[in-house]
């Protein structure tokens, strides 16, 4: 009787992989968020928002600002943030035609673009005329909002469809890891909202920043000083705890590292300030370590998500592989 073999199991057809020009524009919307962040950060640390008092030129009689240093910190924060709407705007629009899975990509973009728009036409207001306290808040909250969306889209994106293997899943634990970048995340975000509640006017705490461990007296709302201090206390237990996590799995490690050294930097830097005083220039480093360090804790939730699910997916896949290769011959 001839040997009637079992066919070969038909192979699932992999993901497939994002368009060049869709991860390109994801990818660059991320960046031109995070620098206008960065950018807004330096303009609040070195008191330059005042610098060009017309929008969007920088004085009534000309567009590009006098060869000064503060006029030119804010109207490089203004043509990065101007460019980042419809990068922002083209990624949302590119996000409605992909297909797959994961939903996060068609819907992340979306949200990053009401946060740009929102934060957008808040600082249009700051130079035309002034925001309240409270809007100051949302202000910068749809701007952190924005960066971190937008960055999480760009890294799921463009995560490869599967890298890990059997043999080294075991090794992962990628849903510790974004479950406390993911309360990190929250945890900064309210901290850093906070200050500018916190903060007298003109006063640097209404800055992106870390507090410096201390009430300061010059500042408003002991109380919210001290939630402020409390909140910080908590952020850098659990940036901390991620950053080890992190650091112990081999994809995740070079995130860990940075995060690490992002925090150590922040941490010398507030002693600097709370030992000599501030300047503009440790001012402008210590806002943007401050969103350095918030975007790649976003960052690596984003990586450590795309890892969970493919070492989800492994696990699933592994019992049936091995079914197909155990399954005996029929005579």
């Amino acid at each position: 009787m001839p040997r009637n073999d079992s066919a070969p199991p038909t192979a699932e057809p992999p993901t497939a992989e994002p368009p060049t020009a869709v991860l390109t524009v994801f990818r660059l919307a991320a960046l031109f968020v995070f620098l206008a962040v960065a950018m807004g950060a330096v303009v609040c640390a070195t008191g330059s928002g005042a610098s060009c008092p017309t929008w969007p030129g920088c004085r009534p009689d000309q567009i590009t600002p006098q060869w000064q240093l503060s006029p030119i910190i804010e109207f490089i924060h203004r043509v990065v943030a101007i460019s980042a709407g419809p990068l922002v705007l083209a990624a949302a629009v590119m996000s409605r035609r992909l297909t797959g899975p994961n939903r996060w990509v068609r819907i992340l973009p979306w949200v990053a673009l009401v946060g740009a728009l929102a934060s957008g036409a808040f600082g249009r207001l700051v130079v035309l005329s002034s925001l309240p306290t409270w809007l100051g808040g949302v202000d910068l909250f749809c701007a952190l909002t924005a960066m971190t969306t937008m960055g999480v889209a760009a890294v799921v994106l463009g995560a490869p469809a599967s890298d890990l293997t059997p043999r080294s899943a075991p090794e992962w634990h990628p849903l510790q890891v974004r479950s406390l970048a993911a309360m990190s995340v929250i945890v900064l975000v309210v901290m850093h909202d906070t200050g500018i509640f916190a903060a007298a006017p003109l006063s640097y705490t209404r800055c992106m920043g870390w507090p410096i461990w201390q009430l300061i007296g010059t500042d408003l709302h002991p109380l919210l000083q001290g939630l402020r201090l409390g909140l910080a206390g908590l952020g850098a237990v659990l940036v901390i705890t991620t950053a080890v996590m992190a650091a112990r799995t081999e994809r995740l490690r070079k995130w860990g590292i940075a995060i690490g050294t992002l925090f150590a930097a922040e941490m010398v830097l507030g002693l600097v300030i709370r030992a000599g005083g501030i300047n503009a220039a440790v001012a402008s480093a210590y806002s943007v370590l401050a969103v350095a360090l918030l975007s790649c804790l976003g960052l690596l939730m984003a990586v450590a998500w795309s890892a969970q699910v493919d070492t989800a997916d492994i696990a699933e896949r592994e019992p049936q592989d091995r079914i197909h290769v155990d399954r005996p011959r029929s005579t």
